[in-house]
């Protein structure tokens, strides 16, 4: 018997076990506190190489009970919370280098090396907009409109951020960018960094996220809302929508994330997902025959939500507010 059809067929009961017995409410299981382990799986791929080439029966006990005990051990630690109340992904980091010293004594507090601004004009009559957010290691916040077209206020303890626009028929296109610097950064003491971003209410907005690790907290309830794409790794999303002008789409794909979507229940939503291992929460919408979730009248709505989640082990959850 093949070695890594055991490893992978115990993770994949273990972590199924542990999603079922969450959405029963039977358990409360903590992943933020596990992440943090997460080099157990080099120990267990690590494990299968060494013994995968003896088909013995004692090579398939030692390596299945390897990893059942790190199994126990992952389940032990995500049944204790964190000292700080976090959800799952609200990373923390240290990270030291030589050539980012501030040598001008400026710091924001006791918390935050640095803060830095950022700021794109906005050119009268611009009916539509893109935005584009791409890093990781941020906790990126959309709360606030601005005359502006897009402003940006980053507290950081790591990396370097840009921001450049384009225009592209008839659309601003605004990236906004975090680059990680090399150095010694480490989940541990400091939080990540922040970015309380701010965008015009005129225009017709396209958001596209792309990140590894982090979070974004966006209220977008105040704004036009054409597209908005979130993708990432290890993430947690949390959006809040309002009424769109006709159709607003949302695309989610994620590895291992919480995401969290508002709707306005004034508004017929419509769910569709791609994920076999993944948890889903969506109160007040209604199963059909194809598999997806529907709130209000959908079909023949002139305004509706389209919600399109892929995952690989995530949490979803839609709410009608």
């Amino acid at each position: 018997m093949k070695t890594e059809k055991i490893i992978w067929g115990l993770i994949f009961v273990f972590v199924g076990g542990i999603i079922l017995l969450e959405n029963f409410g039977v358990i409360n299981f903590y992943w933020g506190s596990v992440w943090r382990f997460w080099p157990i799986i080099f120990v267990l791929i690590g494990a299968n190489m060494l013994f995968s080439r003896y088909d013995t029966n004692t090579s398939s006990l030692m390596v299945g009970t390897l990893t059942v005990a790190a199994l126990i051990f992952v389940g032990y630690q995500g049944s204790r919370p964190r000292a700080e109340h976090r959800s799952w992904f609200d990373h923390r980091y240290n990270y030291n280098h030589d050539e980012d010293d501030n040598d001008n004594g400026d710091t924001v507090d006791s918390h935050w090396s640095t803060t830095n601004n950022f700021t794109e004009a906005y050119t009268k009559n611009t009916q539509r907009a893109e935005l584009n957010i791409k890093g990781g290691a941020t906790n990126y916040l959309i709360a606030d409109t601005s005359s502006e077209l897009f402003t940006a206020s980053v507290r950081q303890n790591m990396g370097s951020y840009t921001l450049e626009k384009t225009s592209r028929d008839s659309v601003e296109v605004v990236t906004f960018r975090m680059r990680e610097k090399k150095g010694n950064w480490k989940m541990n003491d400091f939080d990540g960094n922040e970015a309380v971003i701010s965008i015009n209410k005129n225009p017709l907005w396209d958001i596209n996220v792309e990140m590894g690790a982090g979070k974004t907290d966006f209220d977008l309830t105040p704004f036009k809302i054409k597209n908005l794409q979130l993708k990432g790794g290890a993430a947690s999303f949390s959006a809040k929508l309002g009424v769109p002008v006709t159709t607003t789409s949302v695309s989610v794909e994620t590895g291992l994330a919480a995401v969290e979507i508002n709707v306005p229940s004034s508004v017929p939503c419509r769910i569709t997902v791609d994920s076999g291992l993944s948890s889903k929460d969506f109160k007040g919408f209604e199963k059909q025959a194809d598999g997806s979730f529907t709130s209000g009248k959908y079909d023949t709505a002139t305004k509706k939500i389209d919600i399109k989640l892929k995952g690989g082990i995530s949490q979803f959850e839609v709410n009608l507010y």
